[in-house]
């Protein structure tokens, strides 16, 4: 395999790490309670996105703290131009700890110079020795990588190099000064030319200076380190067989599905978008976010994992035992506290950049500024509401049959048409989501069974239907009957669900032909739940060709 000039240097770059402990593994946790934390740096900071995820996972991770974040970032910046409107932007905000992010603009985008390593020491140590002098706590990160492979000029003047240079400087003040830091660059710069390896095109800075989303969670990840974040905690244990554990217990157990449920308060899960999973996991990050949950004693086989109703993944009994963990990537009250995490800091720059600033000339303009941040503090406050550990969670762990589900954007039709828009295609699209987009729902008509047909398009051999419902609804029991030929059904099993409580239900049974499969809505209970009883709800169905 040929490799290119511009991947030797990545890989020249990361054998020439230098040995200066940056601490972040070792760090002792930083933030206290109520504390206010600026994080303070250039258009890297501006991007608003590992600010986003350091946010949520401190949230998440320390709920009780009830910390308050400020970005203020600002594009361009120098180490020089954060001490220069270091009372403007991070003062005024009477932080407790502000984290230092600069230095890749500093190098001046040209070859590697004493003096531009001096001149960012020199401005860097002006910003310590000034918020220390306040009594502010101080956090120092190294800059970041650049990537040669998507702007040439930097790889002609080695940027990386300088750089590393800066780099070495904050971490030799950091240490000078005992302040907890993050070595970001070395990091970045392996991690890329380990995926560049394997996968020549791959990066995680497209424009060569500014990190895409999964990119800044991996920044997250050594930015998390420095402030002596830990991983997240263990969602539990337990021996099924032998009835020891710690923090789950039993809520029921059949040979096809065992619903288990925790016996303490859980941390709300770390959510993540589906397409950084792959720069989750192989930049460790993943392990560190994910809770750790231990069953054992489960038959041989695969199975898949629900947390109180969102898809977990698939995993063997042997795995279950040794420990998996629980990533929340499909989570949504997770993915809510990070939209809302993202609309705060967009409310934040709005009050800072475009109105505070701007207009600080025009009278008047503080009552607006004063209202922006009157949000703010609503922000916040909603913010530690929604981080709030969950009461208990649900794991489900369902038997996975063998093979695809035969189910999955498949065609059906409901014998009661749902005429609001809602669940087009939802039934069968791969997501548990209980909402309108992804949830299936029935008509209104007022006369039970109904039911809904789904075509597989061929016929099969079928013995596994797992079906779910949303924690609204009146729905009760569903029957599953198949078909050979859309017209003579045979009913095959059926499952009750409980009354407003997310749930997912499996129906094994002896295999046979079918191409067609139908959810008979037998009944339904009496009391409405967000919505009028006669509509029935399922967040999804899959179909699959054995049963296990």
């Amino acid at each position: 395999m040929k490799i290119s000039l511009l991947a030797l240097r990545w890989r020249a770059a990361a054998a020439a790490c230098f040995v200066l402990a940056s601490g972040a593994a070792q760090a002792a946790p930083v933030l206290q309670a109520g504390d206010r934390v600026v994080l303070y740096g250039d258009s890297i900071t501006e991007q608003r996105l590992y600010s986003r995820f350091v946010q949520q996972y401190i949230q998440c991770r320390y709920p009780e703290l009830k910390v308050k974040f400020y970005n203020a970032g600002w594009s361009g910046d120098t180490a020089g131009g954060g001490f220069n409107r270091l009372e403007r932007d991070v003062l005024l905000l009477n932080p407790t700890v502000v984290t230092l992010f600069f230095g890749m603009n500093d190098g001046g985008y040209r070859p590697m110079d004493a003096g531009i390593t001096a001149n960012f020491k020199r401005n860097e140590e002006k910003i310590i020795t000034a918020l220390k002098a306040k009594g502010v706590r101080v956090v120092v990160y190294t800059p970041g990588a650049v990537d040669y492979d998507r702007q040439k000029k930097l790889g002609e003047c080695n940027y990386n190099d300088n750089l590393e240079s800066l780099g070495k400087a904050a971490l030799e003040l950091a240490q000078h000064y005992e302040l907890p830091h993050a070595d970001v660059f070395h990091p970045m710069v392996t991690f890329q030319t380990a995926q560049k390896a394997k996968q020549p095109g791959f990066t995680i800075i497209p424009d060569a200076v500014h990190p895409n989303g999964p990119g800044h969670l991996m920044m997250a990840q050594e930015m998390l380190k420095g402030l002596g974040a830990e991983p997240m905690p263990p969602l539990g244990a337990l021996d099924l067989k032998g009835g020891a554990g710690d923090g789950l217990r039993v809520v029921s157990q059949q040979p096809a599905q065992v619903v288990l449920e925790t016996t303490r308060p859980m941390n709300l899960p770390f959510w993540f978008e589906g397409g950084s999973l792959a720069v989750m996991r192989d930049s460790g990050f993943l392990a560190m976010a994910s809770g750790k949950l231990t069953v054992k004693g489960l038959a041989a086989g695969y199975y898949k994992l629900a947390l109180n109703g969102a898809d977990c993944g698939k995993f063997s009994a042997d795995e279950l035992a040794a420990g998996v963990g629980v990533a929340g990537n499909t989570f949504a009250p997770a993915q809510r506290l990070h939209d809302l995490i993202q609309r705060k800091e967009d409310s934040y720059y709005t009050a800072w950049r475009q109105v505070r600033l701007p207009l600080a000339d025009i009278a008047g303009s503080q009552q607006i500024v004063e209202g922006l941040m009157a949000a703010d503090e609503g922000y916040q406050t909603v913010i530690h509401n929604l981080a709030a550990p969950l009461a208990k969670g649900t794991f489900t762990l369902t038997a996975a049959p063998e093979g695809p589900n035969l189910a999955q954007g498949k065609r059906y039709v409901c014998s009661d048409e749902n005429k609001y828009n809602w669940g087009i295609g939802g039934l069968t699209d791969g997501r548990w989501d209980a909402t309108s987009q992804h949830c299936f729902a029935t008509g209104d008509a007022p006369n039970f069974p109904k039911h809904v047909t789904l075509d597989l398009g061929q016929p099969a051999r079928v013995g596994t239907v797992t079906l779910g419902v949303p924690p609204f609804g009146s729905t009760k029991t569903i029957k599953v009957a198949i078909s050979a030929d859309g017209q003579t059904f045979s009913e095959v099993g059926s499952h009750q669900f409980q009354l407003r409580k997310e749930e997912r239900a499996t129906v094994a049974f002896p295999s046979a032909t079918a191409r067609f499969v139908r959810l008979i809505y037998a009944d339904r209970y009496d009391e409405d739940v967000n919505y009028p009883r006669v509509f029935a709800f399922t967040t999804e169905v899959e179909v699959y060709a054995t049963a296990k």
